[in-house]
């Protein structure tokens, strides 16, 4: 699903990953039916970096090559060769951004030859656009979803207040 078009630089640190980075990680699976053990390290989209003291932390979209029609809306598919080369991708590949995960950038599931993050593309531009397009629509609905448990919080604290009185 992967591959290098030219050779690969190891990045200094694992800070410099950036929204838009696609890397390697060993992304966990639901299904049952998949092979026992630690599943295999797939590609992944980095939507944001996210720290936390000194810790750094990044949130990844799960990558797959099986054009389903699941989570429709939440995804970011690299199709076009020149957008797959750039991306480090050998075959179509969809970032289904419904199925992420935050994970601390020294998280074992990075880890290959190297104890660390393997970067192996980016998005052009026009798909980082599609990213924070679906980035900003999952924002959004959470924003939404905060505002009414708040109002329903809210509700529940003036009957309650009624009912003491």
């Amino acid at each position: 699903m992967y591959h290098h078009p030219q050779p690969f630089t190891p990045v200094a640190s694992s800070a410099h990953l950036q929204r838009g980075d696609v890397v390697l990680f060993r992304f966990p699976l639901a299904e049952a039916d998949d092979e026992p053990g630690a599943p295999k390290r797939r590609p992944c989209l980095v939507l944001d970096t996210l720290t936390a003291g000194d810790d750094r932390f990044v949130e990844i979209a799960y990558g797959t090559s099986a054009d389903t029609r699941a989570n429709r809306g939440y995804e970011v598919i690299v199709k076009q060769p020149d957008a797959r080369t750039t991306a480090g991708l050998s075959k179509p590949t969809r970032f289904v951004c419904a199925r992420r995960i935050i994970v601390h950038v020294d998280h074992s599931g990075f880890h290959g030859r190297a104890k660390r993050p393997h970067i192996i593309g980016r998005l052009d531009e026009a798909l980082l656009e599609r990213m924070n397009a679906v980035r900003a629509r999952i924002q959004a609905e959470a924003d939404i979803a905060a505002y009414y448990r708040e109002e329903k919080r809210r509700e529940e604290q003036t009957r309650e207040d009624r009912d003491f009185q």
